[in-house]
Parts: structure tokens; C-alpha cells; sequence
């Protein structure tokens, strides 16, 4: 018996392993294009319905401070304004198997004016299911400022799907299962404000004397509502509140003590029972601070109210809790955008030349983003030798002035930068000129006097100076004088100079036929010759050796005595 029924298990275990094979090779439904009697108004057939639309596996929803589409479409809204009826869902593809209808699924509609490819936005006519108020006068406060209506959709009329007063309409977006009798309205396109930081949150900021008012009521009805929760103010465009404006939640000790609760936690006794002082008497709530609990947005306005989402809170905000408007802080600026712009500095060295020196640029130049460099070079001016991220600039033929050398540096994307280097060329020194000075002699004589040898030590000390240049000694002779006498002369100056330490390899004499009692000396610089203004002169012999000068004898005869005047 035992064997027999253990192998009846094992063979039932085996035809359902089976059965769920089959049924796993099935190929999955694909979504379908509305029908041909939906595009052409003929009677075929109607394909399947699109398949159901696949649920998340887990409800948690990670909240943002800004406002998504779904928050702003999904909100819903109080108005006191007049919504028409006459346009509302009758029911759908699977009616009567099924009431709710997600987003895919058909829908048929009942009114009138449809045309194919118009939006509606589904709606619902609410009533409180609760008849405890969250605080006192909760209802009346709803009534006064309209009608709640929640947003559960958009359809959109499909093509071919206006059958008189009925409309078939493909659920485009749902924020909640659609159902019969929800209202159908044109859709108009909701404002997604972008958001706008706060700044520091003080929880007990204190009036600003701007606009108030109170939450009185919550989507879906709830009591309590927390960061991501929609609810709904009594003060709407009527009080200048505008999309996109924010709010603080506020809360007085006195609205607690209002509250049939929590008012219960004020009777009890708050002192020790070894406490000789009595409680604080129930009036000093009056003077405790109001406390700010959170923040909210402003998604949509009616006349009299206005729908709003929960941004921040620092716990549970009821309804009846007020509202007071707040100005956010201007954001601050955005940070500067970073360049990929290449950036090139260029330096000449030296910055100042003579005409015909050379200065080179050195240009340092960097990619942000190290992509890679070229060099290019350019000049108003001489002639550039350019070698990776230097140039040689040769001034040779240059005019004396500024001189701008221009480096750009490009990237592979061809980015550029230029840096100018500014060279100043100035004119070259003036060429070294002969100087010369002339020895006078008395006639017939090569006798260096005090007066020649005051001249000749200007001469030395100029020589002195000026150690690469030399000495060219022309001696002449006048009419009368004998021939010798000027390389005599000559001779003499030379051989002065030599006693004031001037090497005598570097003066040279020579005689001159022409006529006078001197001797020129010339200081030749490194470079230079005698002038051809000069007058003609030939070296004097080397072997030549001349007569010293003559002397005067002095005379042994005593002066005449002049006699004393009478």
C-alpha cells in the first residue's frame, strides 16, 4: 500500500513538471498597433488586449527635492471652479471582468466633440470617506475654497475611434487604476518648475509677514504626511501664490493644545512628585516659539487654493499645520566653465639688442588637458630661425625700433593661443674714428718742449685708455730745414711716449714732405688707418738712424747792465 501510493506521487510530481514546461515555452504576447476597424472604421476583428503592465516588485520609491512628472500629473487639485461632467469613462477592453484600467489598456469614452488624436486628462470627482475631521472645521474649510478632484491619467483618442458619442481612448499615462464614471477633461500640459535650494533650514525662523494660510487636506485623505507628500492649501491665485513658490510648515504650541488628543498630554502633571513648585499654568504656551517643521512647493494653483509637495520636514506634518511663504536664496553663480583653450607665454632674451645681435624668443606654452602642441612663429621684423619652442630672431636687417616676435601654439583640435615678445634693436655704436694732435717745434730744432710734452701726455694717457689702438707719428721739416729733421722729430715724440710706459711697438713714424715745424700724432683705433685727408707720409727708414737734436749753448756773456733811470 505505502509502495503503491509513493509511486502515484512520484507520477503526479512528474505530469505537472511537465505541464509548467509547456507552458514556460510559450512564446510571451507582444504589444499590439490598434486595429484595422480602429485606423479604417470597418467591423474586424479586435486583436488582443495589450499585456498589463509590469508592477515593480517593491513599493519603495527614492524621493528627490524636485518635483518629477509623475508629481506634478498625479497631484490632483481643489477648485472652486465649474468642471463639466458630460465627458467620462464608461468602461473598458475586458468590461465587466475588469473595472480598473492601467496605462496600454482601452477605454471607452461617452461625451461629445472627440476627435482622433485628442489628449484628455482623467480625473476624479472625490468625497471624504472620513467623517472625523484632522482638525475642527476641516470640512467646512474644504467646501469653502471647492471641489477635490484627484488625477489618475491621460488617454488619447486612437485613430479611427470616434463612433458618435462614444470614443475609444488608449490610456497613454496613469497615475492610479482608471475606473467608470471618472471624468474626462482636455489636457493642458502642467508647468515642471525646477528647483530652487532653500539654504540652511532654521526650525524656528520667525514671522516674515509674508503670505500664510493652512493644509487642509492630504492626498488620499491621510492625516499625516512626510518628505514626497501632496497637499493642499486654502490660499491659492486669489492670494498671489504662484507655481514653483515655496512654503514653510509651521506649527504653534497653542494648535496643539487645541487638538482633542493631544491636548490630553497638557493635563498630566509635568513636575516631580518631590517637586515643590506647582506646573506652569497652560496659558504660557501662548509666549513658546512657533516652530518651523519643513518645507513644501507649489505644483498647481486654483482660484482659492493650491496643490503643493512636501520638499523637506523634519517629521510628521499634520493636516491643519499652517504654511507661510518663504523666498528662497538667490543660487549662487555657477562655477566658471574650465578652458581646454592651450595658454603661451613668450619671453625674448636679451629684450634689448644692437643692430645686427641676435635675442631669442622662448615661448612655454600648456594644453588643460594635455593634448598636444605646435609652434608657430611670426615677426614684424628680421628673420626668424625657429627650433620646436624657441626662435632666433636676427636683427641684421633691421631698423633700429621695437620689434614684435609673435609665438601661437595649437592643439590637435585646433585651438590656438598667441603670446607677442617685444624686442627693442637699437642703432650700432658709431664706427671708431682717427683722432690726431700736432706737436709744434721751434725751427731748426727737435726739441720736445714743456709745451708739446703737455700735449703728448694727453696723447699717452689716451693710449693708455685705449689698449687695441695705436700711434702713427708724421714728422715734418719746413722750407730751409734740413731733411732729417723731420724723422728727427718724429723720433723724439715716439720716444717720449715710450717713457710714459707706452709700448713702443705700437707707434709707428713717419716723415712728411710737407712743409712745417711738426710732428701730427695720430691714435688709430683697432680697425682703422690714417685718413687719406692726412697729409702724405712715408715711413721712416728702420735703419735710420737720426742726428740727436741740437743743443743751444748758452751763452757765457753777461748780460748788459741797464743803467738805474736818472
Amino acid at each position: 500500500m505505502k509502495k503503491t501510493g509513493f509511486g502515484l506521487f512520484i507520477l503526479a510530481f512528474a505530469v505537472l513538471a511537465g505541464g509548467q514546461q509547456a507552458l514556460a515555452q510559450q512564446p510571451a504576447s507582444q504589444p499590439q498597433q490598434p486595429p484595422a476597424s480602429l485606423q479604417q472604421g470597418t467591423q474586424d476583428q479586435l486583436p488582443p488586449p495589450p499585456p498589463q503592465a509590469v508592477v515593480s516588485k517593491t513599493n519603495l520609491v527614492e524621493k528627490v527635492d524636485a518635483p518629477s512628472y509623475v508629481d506634478v500629473n498625479c497631484a490632483g487639485f481643489i477648485t472652486n471652479q465649474q468642471v463639466p461632467e458630460g465627458t467620462y469613462v464608461t468602461s473598458g477592453w475586458d468590461t465587466p471582468y475588469e473595472t480598473r484600467f492601467s496605462e496600454g489598456r482601452y477605454v471607452y469614452l461617452t461625451g461629445s466633440g472627440f476627435q482622433e488624436g485628442q489628449q484628455y486628462s482623467i480625473i476624479r470627482k472625490l468625497r471624504d470617506p472620513n467623517r472625523w475631521e484632522a482638525f475642527k472645521g476641516q470640512h467646512s474649510a474644504v467646501a469653502e475654497v471647492g471641489q477635490p478632484y484627484a488625477e489618475v491619467g491621460h488617454v488619447t483618442i486612437v485613430q479611427g475611434g470616434v463612433r458618435g458619442n462614444t470614443a475609444i481612448g488608449l490610456i497613454t499615462f496613469a497615475c492610479d487604476g482608471i475606473v467608470p464614471h471618472d471624468l474626462a477633461i482636455p489636457y493642458v500640459e502642467r508647468v515642471v518648475s525646477k528647483y530652487k535650494d532653500p539654504g540652511p533650514f532654521d526650525p524656528f525662523a520667525p514671522v516674515n509677514g509674508k503670505t500664510t494660510g493652512r493644509i487642509i487636506l492630504a492626498k488620499d485623505w491621510d492625516l499625516l504626511a512626510g518628505k514626497g507628500r501632496i497637499v493642499y492649501l486654502n490660499i491659492g491665485a486669489d492670494k498671489g501664490v504662484k507655481v514653483g513658490d515655496y512654503f514653510h510648515t509651521t506649527r504653534f504650541y497653542t494648535d496643539i493644545a487645541k487638538d482633542p488628543a493631544d491636548s490630553l498630554s497638557f493635563k498630566a502633571s509635568q513636575v516631580e512628585d518631590t517637586q515643590a513648585l506647582p506646573n506652569i499654568p497652560l496659558s504660557k504656551i501662548n509666549d513658546l516659539p512657533r516652530r518651523s517643521l519643513g518645507n513644501l512647493m507649489i505644483l498647481s494653483v486654483s482660484p482659492k487654493s493650491s496643490t503643493g509637495i512636501i520638499t523637506f520636514s523634519l517629521e510628521d506634518i499634520k493636516v491643519g499645520d499652517g504654511v507661510e511663504m518663504f523666498e528662497p536664496p538667490p543660487p549662487p553663480p555657477p562655477p566658471a566653465a574650465v578652458s581646454t583653450v592651450p595658454t603661451i607665454t613668450c619671453t625674448p632674451n636679451p629684450a634689448t639688442v644692437k643692430r645686427g645681435e641676435s635675442s631669442t624668443i622662448t615661448c612655454d606654452a600648456s594644453s588643460p588637458d594635455n593634448h598636444p602642441l605646435t609652434f608657430s612663429y611670426s615677426t614684424s621684423a628680421g628673420r626668424l630661425t625657429p627650433r620646436d619652442n624657441t626662435a632666433v630672431l636676427d636683427t641684421s636687417d633691421v631698423q633700429p625700433g621695437p620689434v614684435g616676435v609673435t609665438g601661437t601654439v595649437t592643439d590637435d583640435r585646433n585651438q590656438t593661443a598667441s603670446s607677442t615678445a617685444n624686442v627693442d634693436v637699437e642703432a650700432p655704436p658709431a664706427a671708431p674714428t682717427p683722432t690726431s694732435q700736432t706737436v709744434n717745434f721751434k725751427r731748426n730744432s727737435a726739441y720736445v718742449d714743456n709745451k708739446a710734452k703737455a700735449i703728448l701726455d694727453g696723447v699717452a694717457l689716451q693710449l693708455q685708455q685705449q689698449a687695441d689702438a695705436t700711434a702713427v707719428v708724421i714728422g715734418h721739416s719746413d722750407a730751409g730745414e734740413r731733411k732729417t729733421l723731420a724723422a728727427l722729430r718724429a723720433t723724439n715724440v715716439k720716444n717720449y711716449l715710450a717713457g710714459k710706459g707706452i709700448d713702443p711697438k705700437r707707434i709707428e713714424t713717419r716723415t712728411s714732405t710737407s712743409p712745417g715745424s711738426t710732428a701730427e700724432v695720430w691714435i688709430l683705433p683697432a680697425g682703422t688707418t690714417v685718413p687719406a685727408e692726412a697729409a702724405p707720409a712715408e715711413p721712416t727708414p728702420a735703419a735710420a738712424t737720426p742726428a740727436p737734436a741740437p743743443t743751444k749753448k748758452r751763452s757765457r756773456k753777461k748780460p748788459a747792465t741797464t743803467p738805474p733811470p736818472q
